[in-house]
């Protein structure tokens, strides 16, 4: 997506599905935070891309402020349990932290489960991100035109979100995963500097690359292993979708007629 101001924006469209059919362009929005969106880009997506609907998934510690295309409806969709984080990461402050402040923030987020190679495993099994990605799947259910759904830097939570409307719509899993990593592609700038900041601060390539991982890259391991669990548990991304979140068969129908051609 051509936005000068929105960071790892990119929307789904154009992925095969197992019975031949095609995800929809420009219908399903993926991105970074819109806070310092620029006019142009709020001009694009409510134009070009007919936005209805911006879906927040960011924790309320982590908004500063609410931005988004004129004419869309604002979602706020919690899916962290943030109440055990207090306020070290208050309003984005990490780069402001001491490095015993931050390894601090590292090692409660890493006990909560709510980061690390299982991190996704405990969103999943959280009643909050249950209700959550409910919700975002009901709202791309009822939705009169495109969605843009987001997070801070629009990789973990965001990711999970292209999982789950992907999976229902019969992508394959290794391209759910290829997408997921684009995250990579898209942040390699942002990667770049985080790395040599922290580098630098603090001296550890250990601290640093969790620094990347927490705020601006992706890896493979935490992708792999929810789907590997939603696999044992429930049988299949889809058995999740169905049990967990009560999503309807009526509903899965009318998410495929509207999101593939």
């Amino acid at each position: 997506m051509e936005l000068k101001r929105v960071a790892n924006a990119r929307e789904l469209g154009g992925y095969k599905t197992a019975d031949g059919r095609t995800v929809e362009s420009d219908v399903l929005l993926r991105t970074g935070r819109l806070d310092d969106i620029s006019d142009e880009d709020k001009y694009i997506l409510q134009n070009e891309y007919h936005v209805s609907d911006v879906i927040d998934f960011r924790m309320d510690m982590e908004i500063v402020k609410t931005n988004f295309p004129d004419g869309a409806e604002y979602h706020h969709v919690n899916i962290i349990d943030d109440s055990s984080l207090g306020k070290k990461a208050d309003k984005g402050s990490l780069p402001e932290m001491s490095k015993d402040e931050f390894l601090s923030f590292i090692d409660i987020a890493e006990n909560l489960g709510i980061f690390g190679e299982n991190m996704y495993i405990t969103f999943l099994e959280n009643a909050v991100g249950q209700q959550g990605y409910k919700e975002f799947l009901e709202i791309l259910v009822k939705a009169k035109g495109a969605v843009l759904w987001h997070c801070t830097s629009g990789k973990d939570r965001t990711g999970l979100a292209a999982m789950f409307i992907l999976s229902v719509l019969g992508v394959d899993e290794e391209t759910i995963i290829k997408d997921y990593l684009l995250t990579n592609e898209y942040n390699a700038e942002k990667i770049a500097k985080t790395r040599k900041y922290f580098l630098e601060k603090t001296n550890s390539e250990l601290v640093a690359e969790k620094a990347v991982l927490l705020m601006d890259g992706v890896s493979e391991k935490p992708m792999r292993n929810v789907l590997t669990h939603l696999k044992e548990k429930y049988g299949s991304v889809m058995g999740y979708v169905r049990n967990v979140l009560k999503i309807s068969d009526e509903d899965i129908e009318i998410l495929k007629e509207k999101y593939l051609i």
